[in-house]
């Protein structure tokens, strides 16, 4: 294996000695001894430390210990993973070892609940509440869990229905007038043949920001979320158990709550104004839509799971339905570039809502915006900002929407022999609807639909409305062979074809004529989609098949009875698909030339197309696991290096037509390096634990942007960690003082391939040439934070006082950049959070 640029040795050495860990269960008892922790990371349960897998597991002590209630709880704990969630509710991009989930395209983990896998992608940002354990698996997982398992796998098992009747109460208040409310009832329905659970919890909070142009303070990131979960085992026989679940939830929250940043030296230089050409971490943030960010969701999902002993093997096989609907409302930005100058809506606006009369709102005059009164002499001349107070920006609209069913069924042999084995299938029906609109903002208000008439008081005028049809098939199995007492040799292997199928629903017709950047030379409305130029009797249907033949090759020795090394070599896919019909239309002509359009001055020379390539990653992996001191120290660590194969990436542009959002693919990449996590019991009740992670990354060919040879990876940050403690003091026979202190690191980080390289804006085609984009200053920064619990736990009751980022670390949840733009669009992360949670169990 060739590793370059950074001795990882060094960052071997440092981790060591450096104390990372991951926090686990931890026995209390007399031998002070590290708890065994079972595992179904392959399809079986096992051992932890014997799975020939870099697995983070977190059982049910440290999810109620560490207040994990959503994905990005856990995730902090863990070296080399990484979560960004900003946009809307279930919009998160999870970078596993580098290789990050991709905004409009699959993600690039299997998310397993209870066994059956999600293909919903917004369903992994769901709420976790009564969990029983939760496992992340680092690396290509693509031979058993198949498709999108490219960086890895997450396993969430929740808690099982109990034979003995049981009930549980909870809740809690914090800052930002948030509060939350749980409750589970379990027991038997029919004594030992069938047992039921339920769940429900609900919160809500105000969020952390203000909406400086109307005062409130409920309207930016708030959240409110209900969800109800049911499971119910039928024991069937003594050879066979069928496992039903099915969840539902309503979600309302915040979307697209982004504040833009310049990034074009020229402008700064003619200007003389710093903020065009700002570092992205300095931005004075300031929310002032009037359009209403609204994110609402409705999710309803069911599953039946079936365990049949066969004797020679147990059969397994589940079934699985889903239904998301999902639509999103928020400000546009299309102000900077002056399409709705001329509606009577933004030129009302101006009167009042302008530099002049509200510094609050704009900031500093011209540095970098400024919005001036009406009147001819001050028409296209202002400098507006996206997401502001005035109609002048529109609006945009978005859906997404899926309906899906799956199958899975596997035979596996009993855990006890020489020879074990897997063999399975796996079938998927997924229907997905993707709509992104824009339109004016007239003051009207807003129908919440794709389309909406020119007569209507919100008229569209872009849209992308596509339906996506996507049949999946794919075999896989696995066979572990004991050579020896003490090595093993473990052979899996996966085949997935995906036929997709995308039908066009915008309807041929033109836009409203009020965006004066969307008519045509005659100063008529152009069609509403690009794609109606080339298609004028209708866009057609389009359609692929993608596959992939996924190995994997694993060794395990038991070095001693404490210690397991193996090494690993797997591969990972991900589907290829496309993107809405009219995009390459739309780009061409702004920003390419020889396309007859903005573009012949803009000459970007970008490659997006309506459609991307499959993305496959190859991994080489070796790695330890270890157990010393009468296993009161445990010590896990890996070395891996992947390959990765037209990654796709999310490349946003905005510009005189609005928005867009598309994938492309980045030719070839790689990620190496090195992770450790370590626990250590102390003393009897106080335990230490923490984790490092050390990667060097480098894009290696990208046609798209062939200036980015040579960068690192988008959200691959160098140096991820962790480190805490838990100290657990007994009170009286029943009642435990429990205090938890978490600290978490995360690396300076890039979000675009480009990284300080110019290219050019949209604005040489109104300025000239000369005006291009530098991102250099567009990174975030490196941050950490603490979080701190202290609470009493008794037999069946618990209260804690929590804190969140009690240092109230300000830092970047993520940023957006967009080349031809000249700039990004940011989004800040949580602030200081604090509160109290009780729990009562009958």
């Amino acid at each position: 294996m060739h590793f370059n640029r950074k001795p990882l040795v060094i960052g071997l050495a440092a981790a060591v000695a450096g104390f990372t860990v991951t926090p686990i269960a931890i026995a209390q008892s007399e031998s002070l001894a590290i708890e065994e922790v079972v595992v179904t990371a392959r399809k079986r349960t096992e051992n932890l430390q014997e799975v020939p897998i870099a697995i983070s597991a977190i059982g049910e002590t440290t999810i109620e210990r560490a207040g994990i209630e959503r994905a990005s709880d856990y995730i902090s704990l863990i070296p080399n993973v990484t979560i960004v969630d900003a946009a809307n509710v279930g919009d998160t991009q999870v970078s596993i070892r580098g290789v990050v989930s991709t905004r409009d395209a699959e993600s690039t983990f299997a998310y397993i609940v209870d066994g059956v896998l999600s293909t919903n992608p917004n369903s992994f940002n769901e709420e976790l509440f009564d969990v029983q354990q939760i496992e992340v698996l680092k690396g290509p997982q693509g031979a058993l869990y198949g498709r999108n398992a490219v960086a890895g796998a997450i396993l969430v098992t929740t808690k099982e229905p109990t034979n003995e009747f049981e009930a549980k109460v909870g809740g809690g208040i914090a800052n930002n007038n948030a509060y939350k409310v749980n409750a589970m009832v379990s027991g038997p329905i029919v004594e030992d043949t069938l047992l039921g659970r339920f769940s429900i919890s609900t919160r809500e909070t105000d969020g952390f920001y203000k909406n400086i142009f109307t005062g409130e303070d409920d309207s930016v990131d708030y959240l409110e979320d209900t969800s109800a979960r049911g499971r119910l085992i039928w024991n069937v026989s003594e050879d066979m158990s069928l496992d039903f679940r099915a969840g539902y939830s309503e979600v309302k929250g915040g979307a697209i709550n982004f504040n833009a940043a310049f990034a074009i030296p020229a402008f700064e230089q003619n200007f003389g104004a710093p903020g065009f050409f700002q570092d992205v971490n300095d931005l004075d943030f300031r929310y002032t839509f009037n359009v209403p960010g609204e994110n609402e969701q409705e999710t309803l999902d069911f599953a039946v799971k079936m365990d049949w002993d066969l004797g020679f093997a147990d059969l397994v096989a589940n079934i699985a339905y889903n239904n998301l609907e999902e639509y999103l409302l928020s400000d546009g930005t299309s102000a900077t570039f002056y399409g709705y100058e001329l509606t009577g809506a933004c030129q009302a606006d101006r009167q009042t809502l302008n530099s002049f009369s509200r510094p609050d709102l704009f900031g500093p005059f011209f540095n970098p915006y400024g919005v001036l009164p009406p009147g001819e002499e001050n028409d296209f001349s202002g400098v507006y900002g996206p997401y502001t107070p005035t109609s002048c920006d529109g609006y945009q609209y978005q859906e997404r929407n899926q309906e899906d069913l799956s199958f899975d069924a596997r035979l596996v042999s009993p855990g006890d022999q020489a020879l074990r084995w897997i063999g399975g299938i796996y079938l998927a029906e997924i229907e997905r609807e993707v709509v992104v609109g824009y339109g004016a903002d007239t003051g009207n208000g807003f129908n919440r639909t794709p389309y909406v008439p020119a007569d209507g008081p919100n008229p569209t005028d872009l849209l992308f409305w596509d339906d996506f049809d996507t049949t999946v098939y794919a075999v896989y199995g696995q066979i572990e062979f004991d050579l020896t007492d003490t090595l093993e040799i473990a052979l899996a292997g996966r085949y997935d074809r995906e036929e997709r199928e995308v039908t066009n629903k915008v309807p041929n017709v033109s836009n409203s004529g009020l965006n004066i950047n969307l008519l045509d030379d005659n100063f008529q409305p152009t069609p509403i989609n690009p794609a109606f130029n080339s298609n004028p009797n209708g866009i057609p249907k389009r359609d692929d098949t993608y596959s992939q033949f996924q190995p994997k090759l694993t060794l395990n020795w038991a070095a001693t009875d404490n210690m397991n090394i193996y090494g690993s070599y797997g591969v990972g896919f991900r589907s290829g698909g496309f993107n809405s019909v009219g995009t390459e239309d739309l780009l061409n002509f702004w920003f390419n030339a020889g396309y007859g359009g903005a573009g012949e001055a803009v000459n970007a020379q970008i490659n997006v197309t309506d459609d991307y390539d499959k993305e496959v990653s190859e991994a080489f992996e070796v790695g330890m696991k270890s157990e010393f001191m009468d296993r009161r120290l445990r010590l896990n660590a890996a070395l891996f290096r992947t390959d990765v194969e037209d990654n796709q990436f999310f490349e946003f542009f905005a510009g005189p037509f609005g928005l867009l959002r598309s994938v492309t693919t980045i030719d070839e990449m790689y990620i190496q390096g090195f992770e450790a996590d370590i626990t250590f019991i102390a003393t009897e009740g106080l335990t230490f634990y923490g984790g490092v992670g050390l990667m060097d990354s480098e894009i290696e060919k990208n046609k798209n942007r062939p200036l980015s040879q040579g960068n690192d990876v988008p959200q691959a940050p160098e140096t991820t960690g962790n480190l805490g403690a838990e100290w657990v003091i007994a009170l009286s026979t029943n009642i435990n003082l429990v205090s938890r202190l978490d600290w978490s690191y995360v690396g300076e980080t890039w979000f675009h391939t480009l990284q300080g390289e110019q290219t050019p804006t949209i604005w040489n085609a109104f300025f000239g040439p000369g005006n291009n984009q530098d991102f250099s200053k567009s990174s975030r920064d490196a941050y950490d934070t603490l979080d701190l619990r202290i609470g009493l736990e008794a037999d069946n009751w618990r209260v804690t006082a929590w804190g969140r980022n009690i240092t109230d670390e300000k830092y970047l949840e993520e940023v957006i950049p967009a080349p031809e733009f000249g700039g990004s669009f940011n989004h800040q992360s949580a602030q200081r959070s604090y509160g109290l949670d009780f729990s009562y169990l009958f």
